[in-house]
């Protein structure tokens, strides 16, 4: 079972909620009346809100056996709030909980944020409506397979980073970061979602430095951020391209806000893609759940994934 969307994220992690006193409610039997007539729509309100701790104890203080019934599932659901709780008690410091979950109902991953200040903006935009690089996320959950690398030239807070770590599938991830502390910040997040034998966060190594894996069976995606960092960046690994080591290449083609610099840049960067033969395409909502359609279909996608020929088999298969 999920979490529930959470309306106020602030309000996580939540302290466990104090039963209701049953001296309390001997004393007033009319109190104790209404608290089990209504505490069914409460407490399925609390529960849609994301206090769910206090939703529990409501249930268990009612009384009401269908209703204790129904907190038996929530209480999965809890394990999150337990979660998040431990990993800051052991010293993690501020943490950002993921809306991706495991089936124990508990974030998938955590991330480390650099300071207080990206952790509230990073909690705002994860818990809103669209969440934290998600088309990338989305994207990797379906494309990666087992021996695949995800080389991430632009990580940001390392959402991306850790959504591939801890997919389905045995991936090498690898942050290439602007500088020490963003990449001391997306290892610790490795750490503490028990996934640090899989991420390299370092700030000293360069896209051309990295190893791609061959063409075939594994291949490499490479987030590069920006549509203006296509050109520069790939430049340095023309022969990684040339070779079909690299089978997707992911950017942002900066479509909300365009200026004409923008503009200039998408279609540098669609132009160098299509010399080595790279298809371009956005996330839509399909019939069959999230689809691959062509990019200028899709005039609203900030993401961009350019496809090698090579790697568009796998969606045959």
């Amino acid at each position: 079972m999920s979490m529930p969307e959470i309306v106020h994220p602030w309000s996580l992690p939540m302290a466990p909620a104090a039963h209701v006193s049953l001296t309390t409610a001997v004393e007033s039997p009319t109190v104790a009346m209404a608290t089990v007539k209504h505490a069914a729509p409460v407490a399925e309100a609390l529960f849609a809100v994301g206090f769910v701790s206090a939703a529990i104890a409501l249930a268990d203080a009612s009384g009401d056996v269908a209703l204790t019934e129904r907190a038996g599932a929530w209480r999965d659901v809890a394990a999150s709030d337990a979660v998040v709780a431990a990993t800051i008690g052991a010293g993690a410091g501020a943490i950002v909980p993921s809306v991706a979950t495991r089936t124990d109902g508990a974030p998938r991953f955590l991330i480390t944020p650099i300071d207080a200040e990206a952790a509230v903006a990073a909690i705002a935009q994860e818990h809103g409506e669209h969440g934290v690089d998600a088309e990338l996320r989305l994207f990797l959950d379906e494309v990666l397979r087992d021996g695949d690398r995800y080389v991430d030239a632009a990580p940001g807070d390392g959402f991306a980073v850790l959504s591939a770590a801890t997919g389905q599938v045995t991936a090498s991830v690898i942050a290439l970061c602007d500088d020490a502390a963003q990449a001391a910040a997306i290892q610790a997040s490795a750490r503490w979602s028990g996934v640090s034998a899989q991420v390299t966060a370092s700030a000293d190594l360069a896209l051309d430095q990295v190893t791609f894996t061959a063409a075939g069976d594994a291949s490499t995606i490479v987030h590069v951020g920006s549509a203006g960092a296509v050109a520069p960046l790939l430049r340095t690994v023309r022969g990684a391209l040339e070779r079909g080591e690299i089978g997707v290449v992911a950017w942002r083609c900066g479509r909300s806000g365009e200026t004409g610099r923008d503009a200039e840049h998408l279609q540098v960067a669609a132009a160098v893609l299509g010399v080595f033969g790279f298809q371009h395409f956005a996330l839509a909502d399909g019939e069959q759940g999230t689809e691959l359609v062509p990019a200028e279909a899709m005039a609203s996608n900030e993401m961009i994934f350019s496809i090698d020929p090579a790697f568009l088999a796998r969606f045959a298969a």
